[in-house]
């Protein structure tokens, strides 16, 4: 009976509120009792979450604690536990029952408690009460894990869709307005009722070579995801020099940053490594663009090296905007943004730092960022394992 019910509870897994309900009816057939509490651990306190059978107004009375030496009892993970122990928080009620309490753990993850409660004129437990329960508690445990495991699925599944939706309308745009700006400009230097000077025919030149520059980088941008998700990136590997790729990225970027002073430190005799050099090239020039870029307010923007027993280690130093705390990580998932104003002001779709981490990590190395807190600056750090 057990497994069958066990059974039904492992295919109810995206909501633990029914597994929970399942569990303590199931517990309380099993062992013939009256009544029956679920106690969930939740931030190091037992935490009633389901019951049944309970006279009204008793599951309000618990304590929300339940009863400490109930815990630390339940604490020894590995071993059985029969608990046949009235916690106070029953009152006098539970006095009138035997208890038999049992741990719900996962890979020795205690995760919460099943209290059984038996009228005293129907005696009390026997070890098969409790082999029994035992065997049901373990596989309750799990579809309750699966099941928390399939609700945070669910959540990322959502978050990944609103994401992908939100970057659609963002490429969108980002298409649209290169095309508008190069479309305008060029119509306007097409007039036949215009004369115009040298100086304003190279102006708006410029304006179109930078649109074209952005149009190109975006669309980089949504080959190199293609071939990322169909595992078809190809590395052409030969020695690369950093210090020199770091000079070439600064000297590209900084006429498009005349408020930002742009800089670079590195030791004599930096080791060369091994790795594809326009990759590298493509993974440092996203870091740094994206300094200038969520730093509006001009400053230094640094590229520091500094070598390592094994590696090489390279960071790109901004005084911008920073990272919200919480998104270290999240910034270099596919299609996300961090949720500043300046973000959602700032032109981009999304890809730059998930593409440059899928090239470091191409090459063996490791990336990460930093920050003190918002408005306070941000480090993005990356290693690159030395040619040996």
């Amino acid at each position: 009976m057990h497994a069958t019910r066990s059974a039904e509870i492992a295919a109810t897994v995206a909501d633990p509120s029914p597994v929970l309900q399942l569990i303590v009816v199931s517990a309380v057939e099993i062992l013939q009792g009256a009544a029956g509490v679920i106690a969930l651990l939740e931030d190091d306190r037992l935490v009633p979450r389901a019951s049944y059978g309970l006279p009204a107004g008793a599951l309000a009375s618990l304590h929300p604690r339940l009863d400490r030496a109930i815990l630390n009892v339940l604490g020894q993970l590995g071993e059985q536990v029969s608990v046949l122990y009235v916690p106070s928080a029953f009152g006098d009620w539970a006095r009138r029952y035997h208890v038999l309490a049992l741990p719900m753990q996962q890979r020795d993850q205690l995760l919460g408690v099943i209290y059984v409660f038996r009228p005293a004129d129907a005696g009390g437990f026997s070890d098969r009460d409790l082999h029994v329960l035992d065997v049901f508690a373990r596989q309750a445990a799990g579809a309750l894990q699966q099941a928390r495991a399939t609700a945070d699925m669910l959540a990322e599944k959502t978050r990944l869709e609103e994401m992908q939706n939100t970057f659609v309308s963002i490429v969108s745009h980002e298409l649209q307005t290169p095309v508008a700006i190069i479309k305008s400009y060029a119509a306007t230097l097409a007039r036949e009722d215009a004369s115009w000077p040298p100086e304003t025919i190279q102006r708006v030149s410029r304006n179109i070579e930078e649109e074209c520059d952005r149009l190109h980088r975006l669309i980089t941008d949504l080959l190199d995801l293609s071939r990322i998700q169909a595992g078809r990136v190809a590395m052409r590997v030969g020695s690369v020099d950093l210090p020199l790729l770091a000079s070439e990225v600064l000297e590209q970027l900084s006429p498009r940053s005349p408020r930002h002073s742009l800089r670079m430190s590195f030791p004599p005799s930096f080791p060369v490594v091994r790795g594809d050099g326009d990759q590298l090239r493509r993974a440092l020039f996203n870091l740094v663009q994206n300094a200038v870029k969520y730093s509006p307010n001009g400053g230094e923007v640094l590229v520091v090296g500094e070598v390592l027993p094994d590696e090489v280690l390279i960071r790109v130093i901004d005084q911008g905007i920073g990272i919200p705390p919480g998104e270290e990580e999240r910034i270099f998932d596919r299609f996300h943004r961090a949720d500043t104003r300046l973000s959602r002001a700032t032109a981009g779709v999304g890809l730059g730092l998930y593409i440059t981490r899928n090239i470091i990590q191409g090459h063996g190395g490791r990336i990460w960022a930093e920050s003190p807190g918002l408005g306070r600056g941000s480090v993005f750090s990356f290693t690159i394992p030395r040619a040996h």
